[in-house]
């Protein structure tokens, strides 16, 4: 490795202006879709600090890292200071180490006064953590920022754990997950007449939107409300949409110019897959199997045991190591029942087994059923009322997911803390999620996405003192539980 190698990926070095040439910012600058993630100001580069950006696969980690470089080399003096590489092609932490300081003695002629370093798919490299804190205890990466980049939080997660005291101190989370984009996001990036509602500086920003979810638990509206609900034809109709293309830029992209998603995109995501699962050591096969037996469960209680009853694989604690290796690489997301006298989940109990993002669903579904069309497939499931509902609660999880994420953000942060299902013994009382607030204060919600509500759509959410039942299309405050239709709901959140 040679100095050579290095600014072949900093072309900054000589010309800032050459950022405008990166490929990924050029195709983002020339796609329809004109997405500001909101993370983008969650890190703060004043102060030394090794943040970890983690999250699925082809969701535009690295176009993000691109975006800050743009920012920040419009804001700082001397583009020397932005370092990035991706690490590849970096075997172990001695050749990490070997990059490392060949960028930083090269920069220590410019007298630089911080450093911006972004070590892209970190993951990749064997005992990455030992390089790195070395650096660290030398004081190497005195009067720098890190931010390191992965998709599979565990490979993360687990070497930085190795790094207790070396990551900088202050306000705020260390370890951020890159997600697809919400539905609010979806509305807030497509619609323009609807952006005035949404982002930073709308309407129902974050508090505010809180403040509206809060009196709805409570059946209370708010005059916002009345305005948006004369959005909701639109709303339906982007989450219809959103159904089919998830919240991955590319797809989205695909979709809205052609009408269509080409197979080929779908293909990108299920090969970045692949080599991960070798990667891992999990076999491709079984995988298939395991999710075939998951769709067909989707939206109900399973046990690791059912799961391993409809393979070929040898036993159930090998296909909780594959699903949980899926929910690690932001695949799938596990929700556990209620144990309500301890208000905790019963981790040995059935679970429910729900997926990050639509698009992500489709790519999946399609491959491990063996068929050749994703799109074409994509839409005959959407075509069944029945298998629609079923996608429709698997976002609606993934959003309480990140939802209960915003109100408690930590590093240790775990949704199953947080969030849950509940079903008593006999049935009795049935309720699709559960959220846990500060005091333990437990709030009901309850998904009937159909054309017609009945009052026994209720009798789940009597179990909780607050509750929201989600609707396909109705609007009453008129009960003891706010109905609220998904699209609004979602909107929310």
């Amino acid at each position: 490795m040679d100095l050579t190698h290095l600014s072949a990926q900093n072309p900054w070095w000589k010309n800032p202006a050459a950022i405008r040439d990166d490929d990924k910012l050029k195709k983002l600058d020339d796609s329809l879709l004109k997405w500001s993630p909101r993370l983008l100001s969650e890190l703060e580069f004043d102060r030394d600090r090794i943040y970890t950006l983690t999250g699925p696969r082809q969701v535009g980690k690295t176009t993000l890292v691109k975006l800050i470089i743009r920012e920040l080399l419009s804001k700082i003096e001397h583009s020397q200071s932005i370092f990035y590489f991706t690490c590849d092609l970096v075997a172990d932490e001695k050749e990490l180490f070997e990059v490392m300081n060949l960028y930083l003695n090269w920069a220590s002629a410019f007298r630089l006064e911080r450093k911006y370093i972004f070590l892209d798919e970190i993951s990749s490299v064997r005992d990455w953590e030992k390089g790195l804190k070395y650096l660290v205890d030398t004081g190497a990466l005195k009067n720098a920022t890190v931010v390191l980049t992965g998709s599979h939080s565990i490979d993360i997660k687990g070497s930085i754990e190795r790094l207790p005291g070396r990551r900088g101190e202050g306000e705020g989370t260390l370890d951020k997950i890159f997600f697809p984009m919400k539905f609010s996001e979806y509305v807030e990036t497509l619609n323009p007449d609807l952006k005035q509602f949404m982002g930073a500086n709308g309407l129902i920003e974050g508090p505010k939107r809180q403040e509206i979810l809060s009196n709805l638990f409570e059946g209370r509206t708010d005059p916002l409300m009345s305005m948006l609900l004369l959005y909701q034809p639109e709303l339906d109709r982007l989450f219809d949409q959103y159904l089919i293309t998830g919240g991955i830029p590319r797809p989205i992209n695909e979709f809205f110019s052609k009408n269509k998603i080409d197979n080929s995109i779908y293909e990108i995501y299920i090969q970045s897959l692949i080599g991960d699962l070798a990667r891992w050591n999990i076999p491709e096969m079984p995988v298939k199997q395991a999710l075939r037996s998951i769709f067909g469960k989707l939206t109900t209680p399973v046990s690791w045991r059912g799961i391993t009853d409809e393979t070929d694989i040898g036993a159930h604690v090998t296909v909780q190591k594959y699903v949980t290796a899926l929910e690690d690489s932001f695949v799938l997301n596990i929700l556990y029942p209620l144990d309500l006298p301890k208000k905790t989940a019963s981790l040995k109990k059935e679970k429910k087994i729900y997926f990050q993002d639509p698009f992500i669903f489709h790519a999946l579904c399609t491959w491990a059923s063996g068929l050749t069309d994703y799109f074409e497939s994509s839409n005959l499931y959407l075509n069944s009322p029945e298998t629609r509902s079923k996608l429709a609660e698997s976002v609606i999880h993934s959003h309480l997911v990140r939802f209960m994420y915003e109100k408690h953000p930590s590093d240790i942060f775990s949704p199953h803390d947080h969030i849950f299902y509940l079903k008593t013994s006999g049935g009795k009382k049935e309720v699709d999620f559960v959220l846990k607030e500060d005091g333990n204060k437990l709030l009901g919600i309850e998904l009937k996405y159909q054309n017609r509500i009945n009052s026994s759509d209720y009798r789940g959410l009597t179990a909780f003192e607050r509750g929201i039942l989600i609707s396909k299309n109705k609007f009453d405050l008129s009960g003891k539980y706010a109905t609220v239709p998904a699209s609004l709901f979602l909107l929310l959140l």
